[in-house]
């Protein structure tokens, strides 16, 4: 059994050549067609027993027992890990799967992500492994490369004509629940959140932003001067688990494992204005909006946190790191207003 099953692999590993081109191919067959039977191949090899569906093999089905996934409902909330055929993990937001693999970083973002499916937004591969899956279950499928399309097409034939630049890979992914609106959702929770943490409940009457002043101030709070310049210490982080992702402060930034030797860890310079496009931090103005308005509300002096979704963040593409702030991310800040140094 074990002489069959490297003879299987040598000839897998020839095949795969003849397929990537070092072989000669009839001028009548299209790339779809090498990698079918490359992928037939490989899976005879590695899942002899995955079933096809919708264009898609599914290799392990582990049923969940909450509500069915519904297409209508177009977000998704998901955890998944997607591997070439090669079995490299080339995308993880599995925390368990990070610790396995031995990838695990404090500073990464594990745990519910958000997936826009239907026509135009996501894969119709990924739609079709989601078919029939249950909030609570997780379901591992190969999805070939003419499936990873965000095109759709009334049959599988159809999506076999049609080449794409991506290429074949194992998905797995746990459902963890549907809505169908994100924005009241995410309203929804980051209401609990800021009544949980600070016993607020009402946002700023110029955006959704939670504000909890922890600033007692006699009388009235004296009003922020706009074209004036101010110094603050803040803190960044995920309200999803509490993770920092950027501070002022070295002693907060080593706890959670963001320090760099080679950044100043200083109060901060802050030039207010009355248009929020002309606040600047350090002398940018590249700026999320959600602490523009947070930093808008303060008053001389004050300490405050806020929080907000993400659009006020960074939006539906994340910051430039995603495994920090990925996509659909809600933020807090806490900031300090304190003498110039």
């Amino acid at each position: 059994m074990r002489m069959n099953n490297i003879l299987k692999t040598a000839c897998l590993l020839a095949f795969g050549a003849c397929v990537l081109g070092s072989c000669a191919k009839s001028s009548t067959e299209g790339t779809n067609e090498a990698q079918l039977r490359y992928l037939d191949a490989w899976r005879d090899i590695n899942y002899p027993g995955s079933t096809l569906k919708d264009g898609i093999y599914i290799v392990k089905d582990v049923p969940g027992t909450g509500t069915a996934w519904n297409s209508a409902q177009t977000v998704s909330f998901v955890t998944y890990t997607i591997r070439d055929l090669n079995g490299a993990v080339t995308a993880n937001t599995d925390e368990e799967w990070a610790k396995q693999l031995g990838k695990w970083d404090q500073t990464y973002y594990y745990g519910k992500q958000v997936l826009i499916t239907g026509d135009g937004m996501s894969y119709a591969g990924l739609d079709a492994l989601l078919d029939g899956m249950r909030v609570g279950g997780t379901r591992t499928a190969v999805i070939p490369s003419w499936m990873l399309t965000l095109e759709r097409y009334d049959s599988t034939d159809e999506y076999f004509k049609h080449e794409t630049k991506n290429t074949s890979a194992v998905y797995t992914i746990t459902l963890l629940g549907q809505t169908d609106n994100l924005n009241d959702y995410e309203y929804g929770e980051l209401s609990r959140y800021s009544a949980g943490k600070w016993g607020v409940t009402d946002t700023l009457s110029t955006a959704a932003v939670f504000f909890k002043s922890h600033t007692e101030f006699e009388g009235e709070a004296p009003a922020m001067p706009h074209d004036t310049t101010v110094y603050i210490n803040f803190t960044g982080r995920r309200i999803s688990d509490g993770q920092v992702f950027d501070t002022t402060i070295a002693d907060t930034a080593k706890f959670y494992h963001i320090y760099n030797p080679s950044k100043s860890y200083a109060p901060v310079s802050v030039v207010m204005a009355e248009d929020l496009a002309d606040i600047s931090l350090g002398g940018s103005k590249t700026l999320i909006n959600g602490f523009k308005y947070g930093l808008k509300a303060m008053h001389p002096g004050e300490s405050a946190s806020f929080a907000f979704g993400y659009g006020l963040g960074y939006g539906s593409s994340g910051s430039s790191d995603t495994r920090m702030i990925p996509p659909y991310t809600a933020l807090r800040f806490d900031v300090d207003l304190v003498p110039q140094p």
